[in-house]
């Protein structure tokens, strides 16, 4: 029905299409010796959504020349991407960079430019066939996300099939979500449990599994969710959680709540103004929810979410035409 269709596209704006992570460790950071533990709050930082916390704590250590510095050098580039700043990533990381540095690279050449998207897809097809470059996790995961973006599930799933991480399970969860396998997506969840069933990953995964299931398993996304906001850090990703979990126990209130705390935080976040676009429907405010689909349509014209309403508005009005004239 109806309701069940904005829940569903709610679901589905909320699982933000970025460059998937490392896995977390499963040690607190203060557990952890000197760079470990700073990596820590790296990785935790960027897959929870606070980007410039991340940025902020991967330039302490990306200066280095060691793996450490590497690896915090690809998640300040990844931060970055998500935070929208393709042009900084595509000039900061070089022909000599290492493969990680280049696909990161790849993907902010991908969502910076129409004119890109060809090359690099072609690009994407080469790493595939070289028997190389997928062997390395952080570049399949790039690469997998990149046709996530096209919706070419097919091709994004190979590049994570032979790998067994908790960053190439938690990506293939995300897939198997996109493509309404909800059945695929839990027997993954019990792969991915096996390797760190408490790793923020995992967590995440968990929650997002429960929220496709629905039933008892909303209550549960949403501990989750609050839970991980108490452990470290209230993020508009997570508040755009837990106000999915919200929704579809049509507790529409407490979804706006969360929501409008979310834009305190970034007032350009799209998914979070689609979201307060869809709740505000719900809750009878259609001069709200008019006021949140002007503001996107300013924003970010060229959104999926535009675009998609756009091809709707042209398909309606050709319809009615059809009726006139009959």
């Amino acid at each position: 029905n109806r309701q069940q269709k904005h829940q569903t596209r709610f679901l589905t704006l909320f699982i933000v299409l970025v460059a998937l992570y490392p896995p977390t460790s499963t040690y607190a950071a203060h557990q952890l010796p000197g760079t470990m533990a700073e990596l820590f709050e790296v990785r935790n930082a960027f897959y929870i959504g606070n980007y410039q916390g991340c940025i902020t704590e991967a330039q302490k250590i990306a200066s280095g020349g060691d793996e450490a510095a590497e690896e915090a050098q690809v998640f300040m580039y990844r931060s970055m991407i998500a935070q929208g700043k393709y042009s900084v990533v595509k000039g900061e990381v070089s022909e000599e960079s290492s493969s990680a540095l280049q696909a990161a690279k790849l993907l902010a050449r991908f969502l910076h430019n129409k004119r890109d998207k060809d090359a690099v897809l072609e690009q994407l097809k080469t790493m595939q066939g070289d028997g190389i470059s997928m062997t390395n996790p952080t570049v399949a995961v790039i690469a997998a996300t990149v046709y996530m973006q096209q919706q070419n599930f097919e091709d994004a799933l190979r590049c994570l099939f032979s790998h067994n991480t908790v960053e190439t399970s938690t990506l293939a969860i995300q897939i198997y979500l996109q493509m309404n396998r909800v059945d695929l997506a839990k027997k993954e969840l019990k792969k991915l449990t096996a390797l760190d069933e408490d790793a923020t990953p995992t967590q995440l995964a968990m929650a997002w599994v429960g929220l496709a299931t629905g039933g008892e398993k909303l209550q549960e996304a949403f501990y989750i969710f609050q839970e991980l906001m108490d452990k470290f850090k209230a993020t508009p990703y997570l508040l755009n959680g837990k106000a999915a979990a919200c929704l579809q126990q049509a507790k529409y209130t407490e979804a706006e709540d969360a929501l409008l705390q979310a834009l305190e935080m970034d007032a350009n976040d799209t998914t979070t103004i689609i979201n307060l676009h869809s709740v505000s429907r719900y809750l009878g405010k259609p001069k709200d929810a008019s006021r949140y689909l002007n503001q996107l349509k300013d924003s970010a014209p060229e959104h999926a979410f535009i675009q998609d309403l756009q091809r709707q508005e042209e398909q309606f009005d050709t319809f009615s035409a059809q009726l006139a004239e009959a």
